[in-house]
């Protein structure tokens, strides 16, 4: 079944949206009716509850002015006596229009029959005292024997209790009605985010996860066959074409720019050994001039000599490094780690390196302490990393400045080999990226070069399990160390 893509799950999104919408309306639109009801039945039970104090005053009143009626005989009493029970029946009318609990309208109805007995049982004595038939004796007697009042206050006060349950009632009803709203917004709410969250991960976050991964496990230089993400839309699908598209686009340009490394590296080896074979003949050459002198050359023709050696050193050391180098990237440089006597190493690094700085006229010194245990390394290849580091503090350091070099034992017994020089110094920010083949601008300005020097030493040291550790400052010189194991076992000692 083919996924809808992301716009029509955004319609469906939105459609879920507008439907918790509306259920949240709804939740609302109960609970605003269940506090309309509370609050109608509160403006209810209000009226009713205001108006008993006042009603049952007038009873009072009318029971009172009667008694003094019957006492007096004063019509002045009997007329207050009618104006009060007029608001009381008054009183009682509106509370029943008010009423629309049948329970409410039962109790009014109850508290008028015992009005209209209570009224019933006092006419007779009233009528007597009118006709002035009734003596004092009988007037006092009349009041003592007539129906109390609380008879007919009675259901008042039934009606008070069942109002104030009746508030109650409906605050809890309400307050469960608030609840049941919550529970509905915020079960509405849950299911939109779990449907939405369902919708985004089998749609989008899934494929899209799918894809990085796929992205982590492709290589340069292989195809792109992962297969399309399960339960992608059509974007996410177009995505990993165009992902397929980019990956056959890079191993395009991958596969020509091997081609061209692979002939730029022939070109700079065939010219590099063709270099290295004139700067042999021309090492010789210098050579057999110089046997063939009657006597030990002296003044400006020393000079001479020392100048065209120099450069040939230079030179051949730059050719070598080419060299080099071209054979590692290669594959064709295999490092052979067996027993190497670092104090010979260096030696032979600096005796190489002897005519340029002898014409910098720099103080060199050798620190090997005796007894210092042999490396397990490669002698060969240690030889071009002490070359290249003795030659570049050569470079770098001023005239009559000093290089150290030397070997020190670490206290977990491996050996650490250093080249240090007070020249131009490295920044730390310029430290990595030295190592691929980025010259400073203070660098290209000291010396000339092409960087090359120290990315040999790196991959050589690469390959035994060695760090390059650099240490100094700009203007306060420079240190390059690294440590290597101590041999334990015996094995062809080729360098020594």
């Amino acid at each position: 079944m083919k996924s809808p893509n992301l716009r029509t799950q955004l319609v469906l999104a939105s459609g879920l949206v507008w439907l918790y919408s509306l259920g949240v309306g709804a939740s609302y639109w109960r609970q605003s009716r269940a506090h309309g009801r509370l609050e109608a039945a509160f403006h209810q039970g209000l009226a009713v509850l205001s108006s008993l104090p006042r009603l049952r005053d007038e009873l009072r009143r009318v029971d009172q002015s009667g008694d003094q009626y019957l006492l007096s005989g004063q019509p002045a009493w009997l007329e207050r006596r009618e104006e009060s029970l007029d608001r009381v029946r008054e009183a009682l009318r509106e509370l029943e229009e008010s009423s629309t609990d049948p329970r409410d309208r039962a109790t009014i109805a109850e508290a008028d029959r015992r009005l209209t007995a209570y009224l019933a049982e006092r006419s007779p004595w009233i009528s007597r005292r009118r006709a002035g038939r009734l003596s004092p004796a009988d007037a006092s007697r009349a009041t003592r024997r007539a129906r109390e009042l609380d008879a007919v206050a009675e259901p008042l006060n039934e009606l008070k209790n069942v109002n104030v349950a009746d508030l109650r009632a409906r605050r809890l009803e309400t307050e469960e009605a608030s609840r049941s709203a919550l529970r509905l917004i915020l079960l509405a709410g849950a299911a939109a985010a779990a449907f939405v969250a369902i919708m985004l991960s089998r749609a989008l976050i899934g494929p899209v996860a799918t894809l990085r991964e796929n992205a982590r496990k492709w290589t340069l230089g292989k195809p792109w066959d992962f297969p399309p993400p399960r339960g992608a839309g059509p974007e996410v699908s177009d995505l990993h074409e165009t992902m397929g598209e980019m990956a056959k686009r890079l191993n395009a340009q991958f596969e020509r720019e091997a081609e061209l490394g692979k002939l730029k590296g022939s070109l700079v080896s065939m010219a590099s050994h063709e270099f290295n074979n004139a700067l042999s003949v021309l090492g010789t050459t210098v050579n057999l001039l110089k046997q063939t002198e009657s006597a030990k050359p002296e003044g400006r023709r020393a000079d001479y000599y020392l100048i065209v050696e120099t450069n040939l050193r230079s030179l051949s050391l730059a050719t070598r490094n080419l060299l080099d180098l071209g054979l590692l990237e290669s594959g064709r440089f295999a490092v052979r780690p067996h027993r190497a006597d670092l104090g010979l190493v260096l030696s032979a690094a600096a005796k190489a390196l002897q005519p340029l700085h002898e014409r910098k006229g720099l103080r060199f010194t050798l620190a090997v302490p005796e007894g210092t245990p042999p490396a397990k390394a490669d002698p060969e290849a240690l030889v071009m990393v002490a070359t290249n580091l003795v030659g570049n503090a050569v470079k770098y350091a001023p005239e009559g400045g000093r290089v150290d070099a030397g070997v020190s034992v670490e206290a977990d017994g491996r050996l650490r080999v250093y080249v240090a020089d007070d020249g131009i110094g490295i920044a730390p920010e310029d430290r990595e990226a030295i190592l691929t083949g980025h010259r400073t601008e203070q660098g290209r300005q000291t010396a000339p070069g092409f960087g090359v020097g120290l990315v040999l030493v790196k991959k050589i040291l690469d390959a035994h399990g060695a760090r390059l550790e650099i240490e100094g400052a700009p203007g306060k010189g420079s240190r390059f160390s690294f440590t290597l194991p101590p041999w334990t076992g015996a094995g062809d000692d080729l360098f020594t």
